[in-house]
């Protein structure tokens, strides 16, 4: 189910600028199983632009680069008021015992990104929490994309709870 989110990795050594944190992020609509060629499956995220509400990249001359995923924006933001984690993954499933947002938002809306970062600041650690979002999916945040996995394991379920 992973090829139905996304993930990224905070930039080892990046520096925080008004428009940082940069992190790598999977591209949209790629397998994430094939991710080979920086610039197109995995896209170099700089920060964000609040006047144009979009994603800054930087991409390799000779790249035509995909979409940047629209949960660009709540890796951003997660990114950004939490220096301890190194990695982020959000994926179309559930686990059980997950708090979630109260409204199904819209995905990549700054609202949804605001919502997911709030849940993530309550957890008991914010660098190894697990949010939900409302009838879609959730949130992994860790040291390393690694140990996101290593704690999921056996854990997902297939179907996201309707209601």
């Amino acid at each position: 189910g992973l090829s139905y989110g996304n993930l990224s990795a905070r930039h080892a050594g990046a520096h925080e600028s008004e428009i940082g944190p940069e992190f790598w992020m999977s591209a949209s609509g790629v397998d994430k199983a094939e991710l080979r060629v920086v610039g197109e499956h995995v896209l170099f995220v700089r920060g964000y632009d609040p006047a144009h509400d979009s994603m800054i990249l930087s991409v390799p001359p000779n790249v035509t680069p995909k979409r940047v995923s629209v949960d660009a924006i709540e890796h951003w933001n997660i990114y950004r008021e939490h220096p301890d984690v190194g990695a982020i993954v959000h994926i179309h499933a559930w686990m059980d015992g997950v708090s979630a947002t109260e409204v199904n938002y819209p995905c990549g809306t700054l609202e949804l990104a605001e919502a997911v970062a709030g849940l993530v600041r309550a957890a008991p650690d914010p660098s190894h929490a697990i949010v939900g979002q409302r009838n879609h999916g959730f949130t992994i945040t860790g040291p390393s994309l690694d140990e996101i996995f290593e704690r999921i394991d056996g854990k997902i379920v297939r179907n996201v709870p309707m209601d």
